[in-house]
């Protein structure tokens, strides 16, 4: 096809492009450009092989794990078949309407995108609901990676974006998320950004109409309760809050936090022993959090 056929295409195609707001997560996982590095060749020999395959799991297998543990929890929230008999008939598809979310997520690399598209439905219900899954399954999803030594940071706000592909968004939403992840949050820990607050603020506020705009206003204040201020001033995820244990009805097994608690201990110790001073104080950060939560998992 001829270059000129092909931009009239792409200017034809981008006449049905619909630009909205988006909540944005991106979900970086850490160390991995360290492991694809090690991997300089296809090996040959045997040896070469056992070596090959060992990084293969420490970065694609990571990888491919993490993009399983989202994809199995929103296909869980997307297939959930709400039980209409505990409302009276009359009530029933209001109900099922209350319980309607929305949401993207593709692999970027060694990242995950979810992004959550917020045109207002239903008094901002549906977008909401959306809101709430995507970080509720950040949280939940960040703590069982670090149990299994895989630690993850994310950063996550609003904006303007467009989806581009069956999933794929693009746009300053995306840009921010990416932004915050790169250059505010630093360690392990999931980064809010400011545009998010300002529309959990909004749609908290907002003068509903109707019972679903009620729920979409109380489903943003349990959104604010999933965070807390860091130590700097940052509004992050507290994934080892109460509220997300009670989120997940005290499902989260405390074997898994302590195994995260142990993965924060050794990276801590390891890197004082190495005099890496960045890496030693960013987990000494993570571990003072850890320490002002384990209480909350009946760890001493």
């Amino acid at each position: 096809m001829p270059m000129l056929d092909i931009i009239q295409s792409m200017e034809n195609s981008n006449n049905n492009l619909i630009f909205q707001e988006y909540l944005v997560i991106f979900f970086d996982l850490l160390g991995q450009r360290e492991s694809l590095r090690k991997i300089t060749s296809i090996p040959g020999s045997e040896p070469e092989k056992a070596e090959f395959l060992e990084l293969v799991k420490k970065s694609v297998g990571r990888v491919l794990l993490l993009r399983h543990a989202f994809k199995s929890y929103f296909d869980s929230a997307t297939e959930y078949v709400p039980n209409t008999a505990i409302v009276a008939p009359e009530y029933r598809q209001e109900f099922v309407e209350s319980q309607k979310v929305n949401f993207h997520h593709y692999g970027l690399s060694d990242a995950i995108v979810i992004a959550v598209p917020l045109m207002n439905e239903n008094e901002n219900c549906t977008p909401i609901n959306g809101v709430f899954s995507a970080l509720t399954a950040t949280c939940a999803i960040a703590l069982i990676a670090l149990s299994i030594k895989i630690p993850a940071r994310a950063g996550i706000d609003v904006g303007v974006g467009v989806q581009i592909d069956d999933r794929e968004v693009y746009g300053p939403a995306l840009e921010r998320a990416v932004r915050i992840e790169g250059q505010l949050a630093e360690y392990p820990r999931l980064v809010v950004g400011r545009e998010l607050l300002a529309y959990l603020n909004w749609v908290e506020n907002q003068k509903y109409q109707t019972r679903l705009g009620e729920i979409a206003a109380n489903m943003a204040k349990l959104c604010r309760k999933l965070m807390v201020q860091d130590t700097d001033g940052q509004i992050i995820l507290d994934y080892l809050g109460k509220n997300i244990n009670e989120v997940f009805e005290n499902n989260i097994e405390k074997e898994i936090v302590l195994n995260a608690w142990d993965y924060v201990k050794d990276q801590h110790i390891k890197n004082v022993e190495q005099n890496n001073e960045r890496l030693a104080s960013r987990y000494f950060r993570m571990s003072r959090y850890f320490k002002s939560r384990l209480h909350l998992w009946g760890i001493e």
